[in-house]
């Protein structure tokens, strides 16, 4: 579906009579994203109220609310498109492309680390020059949490987000993509290491979560690799005796429609997959609170509050602080250690053969290491 402009919330209550009986209209104005302004009509609603409802739901979820045509041009000769009227353009189509969560991203991307500098800008008016400012403002920044230099794999997320925007603006409106043009710098930073626990760290960390619920969420985070979550969003049907149906995930990264919502997994994958004895028992000892979440009950648990709890006992426990995703590195790692190779791992914690061999080649590299020094 189309995604428009809207620039009021005036509509217009048309009633009329079919063979059924009276019916309502609803007629309003839009513009598309190529700038063209035209009626739209909703049809055939019973009652008022529905037709009024209707008109809501449509623009709440196909609509942007905007001053005015933001493409219109009086003069073309005259009037360019600024970047901040395109990048809203360009937003407008990736409805049908991106999950929300991932459009929440690169929203957060282009208000925090490109429009400061080119939403008023003319399309026209971007420069080699202007592009290589804005690279070394960005690649001099520090984060204000920690008050450290943003990582290069941050860095070239940022400069290929703009980039992406470009090409499409270049597509569409033919204006040159420069940033393609202009070489990225390189950041030398030590590579961090690579947090996990092992087997016994996990059992020493366990062994003092004295709440059921998080002590089996724990255990399936550590004996399934799993996304948080993708353990968060499991329904009480989804988990059997011996295996557990993946099939989804919680996102809370929303657009004002709640504080959360239900979507597909990371990868798209619909998945059952087995799970060891020591995940087994705990699914026998675990009594699930009642409502549709697994964990949570009629909420799904929300990450802060899991961080928060998780983070209370490594300090009872006494073991090396790590984050809660580290659990999925420390379930890679045990399986590797195990000898279980790339494709197993993959389809263990649903993701893809290249992605494994990049993030967790270099612990198959230990092992190899291991078994030449026992060649005598």
């Amino acid at each position: 579906m189309e995604h428009y402009y809207i620039s009021s919330n005036k509509y217009n209550l048309q009633e009329r009579m079919t063979k059924r009986g009276k019916v309502y209209d609803v007629v309003f104005r839009l513009v598309t994203i190529d700038g063209q302004e035209k009626q739209k009509r909703l049809s055939g609603f019973s009652t008022k109220g529905l037709a009024k409802q209707g008109y809501l739901e449509f623009v709440t979820k196909y609509c942007e609310l905007v001053k005015n045509n933001p493409l219109k041009k009086k003069n073309p000769q005259k009037e360019e498109p600024t970047v901040g009227e395109l990048v809203r353009a360009y937003f407008a189509t990736l409805g049908n492309i991106n999950k929300e969560s991932v459009i929440y991203d690169k929203q957060n991307i282009f208000r925090n680390y490109i429009l400061p500098d080119f939403e008023s800008v003319k399309v026209k008016d971007i420069t080699e020059e202007s592009l290589y400012i804005w690279q070394d403002k960005i690649w001099a920044m520090k984060n204000e949490r920690n008050g450290e230099y943003f990582s290069q794999k941050y860095l070239t997320k940022i400069r290929g987000q703009f980039s992406t925007f470009l090409t499409w603006v270049e597509k569409r409106y033919k204006y040159k993509n420069l940033l393609l043009d202009i070489d990225k710098p390189k950041r030398r930073t030590p590579k961090k290491e690579m947090l996990f626990w092992t087997r016994e760290e996990f059992e020493q960390f366990i062994s003092v979560v004295d709440n059921p619920m998080y002590h089996a969420l724990f255990t399936f985070m550590f004996f399934t690799g799993r996304r948080k979550g993708e353990l968060f969003a499991l329904f009480h049907k989804d988990v059997k005796e011996a295996s557990i149906s993946f099939t989804k995930s919680v996102n809370r990264r929303t657009f004002g429609k709640g504080t959360w919502e239900i979507t597909s997994t990371k990868e798209d994958k619909e998945c059952v997959i087995p799970v060891c004895q020591v995940v087994q028992e705990e699914i026998k000892r675990y009594k699930p609170p009642k409502g549709k979440f697994y964990f949570g009950g009629e909420q799904p648990l929300a990450a802060t509050t899991v961080t928060r709890v998780f983070d209370k006992y490594i300090e009872q426990a006494g073991v090396k602080r790590i984050r809660i995703h580290d659990l999925r590195h420390s379930f890679v790692s045990m399986l590797i250690h195990l000898g279980a190779n790339f494709m197993v791992v993959a389809d263990l914690i649903s993701d893809t053969v290249e992605q494994v061999i990049k993030t967790y080649g270099h612990l198959y590299q230990e092992d190899i290491t291991n078994i030449l020094l026992k060649i005598k």
